[in-house]
């Protein structure tokens, strides 16, 4: 049996690709990693993912040679506004190669930008259909700006050409408007920017009491870094943040997820400066607006009460005069009606006198001797308890007509009889 070299099997291998290939592919995919190498040339890796787990299933090197990649980079910047560079999806249009030396290869000749729009556009929908469904997305929106923005925490890096133009606008201003600026320092590119950012949102909210509203700027860099900004987890720190959050990321031409969710979004960090110094000198002027408008609310306030009170005065002896005479009236009535009224009291007090006579009459004590009835005394009290009275005891009866004296031989009660009189007692001798 006859063996191939290495070299053989790898020719045959190319030889065969070659006569099978098409001139060209269109083929998408993820780039993994690219970076521009050694005279120009462009050397990468483009994967396939499985769309519900993530793993690579398939795997392929690229190679773009410089000539060409100059040409393709330029105008990739230009359609999508970011570099060719890890993490991106992309259309290629490529070459099958095959090295006896370095094996399988994609050859690339083309690049259709707006796949790469395309995709980055469905992500970033994708994350704001998210958000919408699940009710946070206006949330920071919704929040009250307040009447003055002088307590300002920004998130940026120290470092940040922007961080310091925003610093240099706002404390600089001509009209002499006094700010406190504190940075809370964050990742401003790569892939970190997420978590970073939601970092120092979070920092601030644990202080929100000490500050009017946040500020997150990033100045200059690569435009393609913004796409790091396109995070649900970060969308969703702003959009729940208890402060009103003004982003001041990226160029004109460039908009992120945050500028969705944000309370307030311009375009750089000048602009987030321009746009509180604005604020700040509308609030100013209404305030010296009232201040010229109070004196003369004042004054034709006085002016008013003076002329209400000179009408009171002109109305004043016409009132006076008006209520004396409808008391004036009210006596006379009462005048006239005074002796119709006295004799009514009069004869109502008499008939009450007449009612009290015949109650005096009815207990008179004569009234009652006269009919049958007697009175008891002893010791000059009237007699009203029989067990008041002892044998021997002296009584009074008041009969009418006269006074019967007698002494007490017994007492008879209902219950018991008392003892019979003594012997010596006599009849006849005058005892009741």
């Amino acid at each position: 049996m006859q063996a191939l070299s290495l070299f053989e099997l790898n020719a045959m291998v190319r030889s065969f690709i070659e006569g099978c290939a098409e001139d060209a592919y269109w083929v998408h995919g993820e780039l993994l990693e690219g970076r521009a190498g050694y005279g120009g040339h462009f050397y990468g890796e483009l994967v396939e993912k499985n769309e519900l787990s993530g793993a690579i299933v398939a795997k392929a090197r690229i190679t773009i040679w410089a000539r060409v990649y100059n040409m393709l980079a330029l105008r990739f910047q230009a359609e999508t506004g970011q570099s060719l560079r890890a993490g991106i999806k992309v259309l290629l249009k490529v070459k099958v190669t095959f090295s006896e030396l370095y094996g399988y290869a994609l050859n690339v000749i083309d690049i259709d930008g707006t796949y790469t729009l395309g995709d980055q556009a469905r992500r970033r929908q994708e994350i704001l259909n998210q958000l919408e469904k699940d009710g946070i997305i206006n949330d920071n929106k919704d929040l009250p700006m307040p009447t003055l923005l002088r307590r300002i925490a920004v998130v940026s890096s120290a470092t940040a050409a922007g961080y310091g133009d925003f610093c240099r606008q706002l404390l600089e201003n001509e009209w002499g408007l006094a700010f406190r600026v504190q940075l809370f320092h964050a990742v401003m590119q790569g892939q970190h920017v997420p978590e970073s950012i939601s970092a120092a949102l979070m920092q601030i909210a644990d202080e929100s009491d000490n500050w009017d509203a946040v500020v997150i700027i990033r100045g200059g860099g690569a435009t393609s870094d913004l796409s790091d900004y396109d995070s649900y987890e970060l969308a969703a720190c702003i959009a729940q943040h208890p402060l009103p959050i003004i982003i001041g990321v990226g160029h004109d031409r460039d908009e992120t997820v945050l500028d969705h969710v944000a309370h307030t979004s311009v375009k750089t960090p000048t602009a987030a400066a321009a746009f509180i110094l604005e604020h700040q000198l509308e609030q100013l002027s209404l305030l010296h607006d009232l201040q010229q408008r109070i004196p003369l609310a004042a004054s034709a306030k006085m002016q008013r009460e003076e002329q209400r009170l000179a009408l009171l005065r002109q109305r004043l002896p016409s009132v006076v005069t008006l209520r004396l005479q409808r008391e004036y009236q009210r006596l006379e009535r009462s005048l006239l009606l005074l002796p119709f009224s006295a004799a009514r009291v009069v004869e109502k007090e008499k008939h009450r006198l007449e009612l009290l006579s015949q109650r005096l009459d009815s207990l008179n004590p004569e009234l009652l001797l006269s009919r049958g009835y007697s009175i008891t005394l002893m010791d000059g009290k009237i007699v009203t308890d029989i067990s008041n009275i002892l044998p021997g005891s002296q009584i009074e009866t008041r009969l009418q007509g006269g006074t019967v004296l007698s002494q007490v031989v017994g007492v008879e009660t209902e219950n018991r009889q008392d003892p019979p009189p003594h012997p010596s007692t006599r009849e006849g001798s005058g005892y009741n």
